[in-house]
């Protein structure tokens, strides 16, 4: 539906020029397509496309054109940056055929839709990080939580079925047998090429991190933070909804001095601020009504409506209906 949209809007645009131009191209300046059944307007078109995707469409347009005057030159920047992204996706999957059909997996039904929705997404991050500050206070609290990113190893035994209590009964008893063996000397690493599921970890010796403790499942990563030092692992198997760990702590920095690690934490506190859709969302909505929009069209009133207080909604609707009211008299 998107891409249709984009599609046709993009021949009424070529249509409009070519008609402004030169006024050649089409019967009628107001026709869009003629044929032996009768004709289709511009305005038959656009109310069209207006009920299927309008709202959606002015606001995603919108957004693009507030956020490139919020990016200044930057915005040149972000989107050669978007069309190198999706270029080197493009060549990972086999070409513009590969690409477009892992897209439409997703809901997306054009690169170029795909390659619009990076590029705002680019636009959204850019104007979080210049509308965000932190002071003292917030980054030393984020400081004093902070632990710094560790390495471990470790050695999953899944549970082929979470619901079979002799399922999971068996691979529990399969890492407590393993971590009876390192108890006797065993090499972990040795271990792990043997026996662990984790298929991304096992032929480096069940190496993963470094790693902070947010970007793990919970119950691992209290275990592997637990650990006091380089070399202990964990004594009982570690039980998530992949099955049974074991782990061992391989490198543990020293937390450094606030002053030497400001700048860490501050991208640390900012990247949470870009998971934040409340967040985001309350910059992106002040932006918008800074750019004093009207919208003309009674039937996309609404379209914006999530990123305006509620007077200014009701302040723009009225605005509008007093315009078509007005519009409609002349005629």
């Amino acid at each position: 539906m998107k891409k249709s949209f984009v599609g046709a809007l993009a021949l009424l645009s070529s249509v409009v020029l070519v008609a402004c131009s030169n006024g050649t191209g089409t019967s009628s300046p107001d026709t869009v397509l003629t044929s032996d059944a009768g004709t289709i307007t511009k305005d038959q078109l656009y109310t069209a496309l207006k009920s299927q995707a309008g709202s959606a469409t002015l606001q995603r347009l919108v957004m693009i054109q507030v956020l490139e005057k919020d990016a200044g030159d930057q915005k040149d920047t972000l989107k050669k940056e978007a069309d190198a992204e999706v270029a080197t996706q493009m060549t990972q999957y086999g070409g513009e055929e590969g690409l477009t059909s892992i897209l439409k997996q997703s809901g997306f039904s054009s690169i170029d839709m795909y390659k619009e929705t990076v590029y705002l997404n680019k636009l959204i991050n850019a104007a979080v990080k210049k509308a965000t500050t932190f002071t003292d206070a917030e980054v030393q609290a984020h400081y004093d939580a902070w632990q710094p990113k560790i390495t471990v190893q470790h050695i999953l035994i899944a549970s082929k079925a979470t619901d079979d209590p002799t399922a999971i009964a068996a691979a529990k008893q399969k890492a407590v047998d393993l971590i009876g063996q390192l108890n006797g000397g065993a090499d972990f690493a040795t271990l792990a090429k043997e026996n662990s599921d984790d298929t991304g970890s096992k032929e480096s010796g069940g190496t993963i991190g470094p790693f902070s403790h947010n970007e793990m499942v919970a119950p691992f990563s209290d275990a592997a933070y637990a650990l006091a030092n380089v070399g202990d692992y964990t004594k009982e198997p570690v039980q998530t909804d992949y099955g049974f760990h074991i782990i061992k702590l391989t490198d543990k920095p020293a937390k450094e001095a606030l002053d030497k690690v400001r700048a860490t934490m501050e991208e640390e506190m900012l990247n949470e601020k870009l998971k934040d859709s409340a967040y985001i969302h309350s910059i992106v909505g002040k932006l918008i009504q800074e750019a004093n929009i009207k919208i003309n069209d009674e039937d996309l009133k609404d379209a914006l409506a999530e990123f305006l207080p509620a007077d200014a909604g009701a302040a723009s609707s009225s605005e509008a209906a007093s315009s078509s009211s007005e519009a409609s008299s002349s005629n």
